[in-house]
């Protein structure tokens, strides 16, 4: 098939040309799929629940959502993330993206997201990627509008996005490269070609976890006194938090500083408390300083 028309945005089209990830995905995909594969996209989405998501009890609200979007669970699979994968992910959008944005994500994409390959039961003009897409709502707070999934999920920082979704179909077939080594993949496909869903088991393990855990609310004002408490019990966490108070009182303190001073310190620090501090606290981009590949604008598929 021609690769190329998985998307309309020509930039995208030269970065993923001759990219490993979107190769792989593409070839694993045409054996899978065969001369369906065309079809097969158009009418396929992805969503991923990311870590923060996950530990925030989101996957059973995804879940309503989507099946009252029309929307139905085809594949299921639990990538794991580590610093170079999410750098990978998100490589032609952290462009943007402050030190103190990078040493962030490092606390917040920690252990494994839940991704969903959806098939799309009321098809229409648009790719089922691009319908999803303009219905989950932006991760920009200010931009973010009413009745979109984001808006439902009742997300509060901008950093806490909680869910990812493949932009259009190029993305998916990317994404199937990126996130999922070849058995992984083969399964995945295997969904998508067969009509049977596949990974179920993966998804009742993960709503079974979601229903026995507390959720995570990532508040500022409570992590920051969580973190407080713990770097004045280690004998070593005078000046993580010293750094942290100035931080908390205006100064202009890089985030990734107080980072690297709470893990030098040695003090028990729950990731996410210390995320929620930092969320709370950092400049997310670089003033005048472009993403590689934005998002596409639905009238290209219209």
């Amino acid at each position: 098939m021609d690769w190329a028309a998985l998307t309309r945005m020509p930039a995208k089209r030269t970065a993923y040309r001759r990219e490993t990830y979107f190769r792989e995905g593409a070839r694993d995909t045409a054996r899978m799929l065969g001369d369906r594969a065309a079809a097969i996209l158009r009418r396929h989405a992805l969503l991923m629940v990311k870590p923060d998501g996950v530990a925030a009890g989101k996957v059973r609200p995804v879940l309503d959502w989507l099946a009252k979007q029309g929307f139905a669970v085809q594949a299921v699979q639990r990538p794991a993330f580590t610093g170079f994968r999410w750098r990978e992910m998100w490589r032609y959008q952290l462009t943007s993206a402050t030190v103190d944005r990078l040493a962030l994500n490092d606390l917040i994409y920690v252990g494994s997201g839940l991704l969903l390959l959806l098939r799309d039961e009321r098809p229409g003009p648009m790719p089922a990627t691009m319908r999803l897409a303009s219905l989950k709502g932006s991760a920009d707070l200010s931009k973010q509008k009413p009745g979109t999934l984001r808006a439902l999920l009742r997300q509060h920082n901008r950093n806490f996005s909680y869910i990812h979704v493949a932009d259009e179909p190029a993305d998916l077939v990317r994404e199937l490269g990126l996130l999922l080594d070849p058995a992984q993949r083969r399964e995945a496909l295997h969904g998508l070609a067969s009509d049977r869903p596949t990974g179920l088991p993966l998804l009742e393990e993960a709503l079974a976890a979601e229903a026995a855990a507390t959720p995570r609310t990532f508040d500022a004002d409570t992590a920051a006194d969580a973190v407080a408490d713990a770097l004045k019990r280690s004998e070593h966490g005078s000046r993580a938090l010293q750094l942290l108070e100035r931080l908390r009182f205006g100064e202009a303190v890089p985030w990734i500083e107080v980072a690297e001073a709470v893990a030098a310190s040695g003090a028990e620090v729950d990731h996410w408390d210390l995320a929620a501090v930092g969320a709370s606290l950092i400049e997310c981009d670089e003033p005048g300083e472009p993403k590689l590949i934005g998002n596409p604008d639905p009238v290209l598929w219209a």
